[in-house]
């Protein structure tokens, strides 16, 4: 058997890991002429800019049994996560699998196999393989959207996957067109450098800070201990449990019965616990247990930048005064994001905030169109004269050399990953998680595949293949409303990795780690990161998954009290979707 492996990035990089390890032979084809995909700074193709530090944590990004060096940034720049995807890739012999400046043409099907062409140095070869795992990633054809009278505009418009000199833009009236990270990464570096700087958005943004008050990662949150909740309601805990002024049916119940750890978190940590005792005292905080209050308002960009210019118009007279009015602000753009807080990718960047509140950076509503010369006009109404768009829109779905398929939708696979027809062909880091990282993911995926491959691993049938697809394509296309048709592979972290780990058989079993108290402590309360799919089961590593956990900083004592309260609420939301309550169902 040998297997054809599409791409030298993270993804096909445990790809190939795990497929030497079952003794099967691939190739590797990348078309740039160094491996690590995106994280490979290049001026001629997408990738990250000189500037760029990973937004997920080194816990997250790094994989199950190869840890990151303990002295590396808590958010490693790129050119040191490059160079841990080096150390990986020579730590495991993959590097003269590699074949470079390799482009794929065309993948189809023959036989039982495929066939690949692809052009090296010129030349036009094709190869016949057993089974091919596709980890190329969508971010080669940049979004480009389609905005009135586009020809009339005389400024430049460039996609930000494109543009590698900040520089260009000194001084110049600037634009910065769609949310996410590569938009507030652009907003917070042209903040500086413009001459006047605008944010344009069409409706708001979920936004979560880098480091908690702890000075801990901020991923770190993101816990077994919650993760539990069915959406509503891990929405309510993340947004109405930290905000005083938020009233819900979820806080009160949360509150009520977490009385007994409050007062004890109140000796420890005062500012955490006093809110929610006082709560307590406030009708609106019974009448929610009747009627609870709207989750978000309108997915509006108009709204949004109507708030934001209320809300900022007098600039802070002290660091303090700017960052409280900072972090304040992000709620604004979670309620006018027009959905819940957890059904979209977040964007770990913050930092572009500070300019909203100092006046250096204006929110703007979506472009309407372009009104000739330089002239944009918003949703709004309102116009402005603008010399440089830059558009941080992301990419089209679509694989030009996969012709049976080009336009690749997460909606249509097999938990992201199968084709019901055809066992011998993967999608491999396709999937986007809305927090944690990808290169853990796409690890499970790559771990799952090679299974299969190996013919140690069994998938369903092709018709219950094909009912799950459809349920869960369902399922999707009514929480994302907002984003099902521009993000079609959006998926919940932990809801996910778990799936993947119970279909691989590598789930932890949290029983047999009672002999291992502070392992099981970290399990319970620490990052739900990917060591803990090392712990048992098929392919486990347990040293390996201990060192990784080894180096995760101590959990702060109030945040094991707060989220021992949420554990104590499992087994009521068990009883009562077993009474009837379907919307009290744990997601796992």
């Amino acid at each position: 058997m040998r297997v054809c492996v599409i791409g030298a990035g993270a993804a096909g990089l445990t790809t190939a890991k795990h497929l030497s390890e079952e003794g099967i032979a691939f190739d590797i084809l990348e078309k740039r002429d160094s491996l690590g995909g995106l994280w490979y700074f290049d001026k001629t193709m997408s990738s990250v800019s000189d500037s760029t530090v990973a937004s997920s944590s080194k816990t997250f990004l790094q994989f199950s049994d190869f840890p990151i060096a303990a002295g590396a940034d808590d958010f490693p720049h790129h050119t040191v996560y490059l160079e841990y995807l080096h150390q990986y890739a020579k730590a495991y012999g993959l590097l003269a699998q590699i074949r470079y400046n390799t482009t794929v043409t065309a993948l189809c099907k023959r036989g039982a196999g495929w066939e690949v062409t692809f052009q090296q140095n010129g030349e036009t070869q094709t190869r016949a393989y057993d089974a091919v795992a596709v980890c190329s990633g969508l971010h080669h054809i940049p979004l480009i959207p389609d905005i009135a009278n586009r020809e009339a505009f005389q400024g430049n418009v460039v996609h930000s996957s494109l543009l590698k000199d900040m520089e260009e833009l000194k001084g110049k009236r600037v634009v910065v067109v769609g949310g996410g990270e590569s938009g507030a990464d652009m907003v917070k570096e042209l903040t500086p450098l413009a001459g006047k700087l605008y944010f344009s958005l069409r409706r708001g943004m979920a936004l979560t800070r880098n480091f908690s008050p702890e000075k801990l990662p901020a991923d770190f949150d993101s816990t077994r201990a919650k993760v539990w909740l069915p959406r509503q309601f891990l929405h309510d805990y993340n947004v109405d449990c930290r905000l005083p002024d938020k009233y819900s049916r979820f806080k009160t119940i949360y509150t009520l019965l977490g009385l007994p750890v409050l007062l004890v978190l109140l000796l420890i940590a005062p500012r955490k616990a006093a809110p929610l005792l006082k709560y307590l005292f406030s009708w609106k905080a019974w009448s929610a247990l009747v009627k609870s209050p709207p989750r978000h308002g309108p997915a509006s960009g108009v709204e949004l930048s109507r708030a934001c210019t209320e809300f900022c118009q007098e600039i802070p007279q002290s660091e303090q005064e700017i960052q409280q009015k900072a972090y304040q602000l992000k709620f604004l753009f979670d309620w006018y994001s027009g959905t819940l807080h957890n059904t979209q990718p977040f964007t770990k960047r913050m930092e572009f905030l500070r300019g909203i509140v100092e006046h250096s950076v204006k929110m703007m509503p979506g472009i309407r169109s372009f009104q000739g010369g330089k002239t944009v006009e918003f949703d709004d109404g309102s116009q402005e004269e603008i010399d440089t768009i830059v558009l941080c829109t992301g990419f089209r779905t679509y694989l030009p050399f996969y012709t049976d398929n080009p336009r690749l939708d997460g909606r249509s696979l097999y938990k992201n990953v199968f084709l019901p027809e055809d066992h011998s062909l993967a999608f491999i880091g396709f999937a986007r998680p809305n927090v944690g990282a990808l290169p853990p993911v796409a690890e499970l995926q790559a771990r799952w595949f090679v299974g299969v491959v190996a013919g140690k691993l069994q998938l369903p049938d092709a018709a219950s293949m094909r009912a799950t697809i459809q349920a869960d394509a369902a399922q999707y296309n009514r929480v994302r409303a907002n984003y099902a048709e521009r993000l079609n592979s959006l998926v919940d972290y932990h809801v996910y990795t778990n799936q993947l780990a119970s279909l691989i058989g590598c789930q932890p079993q949290l029983w047999r780690l009672l002999t291992r108290p502070k392992l099981l402590y970290l399990c319970l309360f620490g990052p739900y990161a990917s060591y803990q799919y090392r712990l048992h089961g098929y392919g486990a590593k347990f040293d390996m998954a201990l060192a990784a956990a080894e180096q995760i900083p101590a959990v702060p004592a109030e945040r094991v009290l707060q989220h021992s309260i949420v554990y104590a609420m499992k087994p009521g939301f068990h009883l009562l979707n077993r009474l009837g309550f379907r919307q009290l169902k744990p997601v796992f």
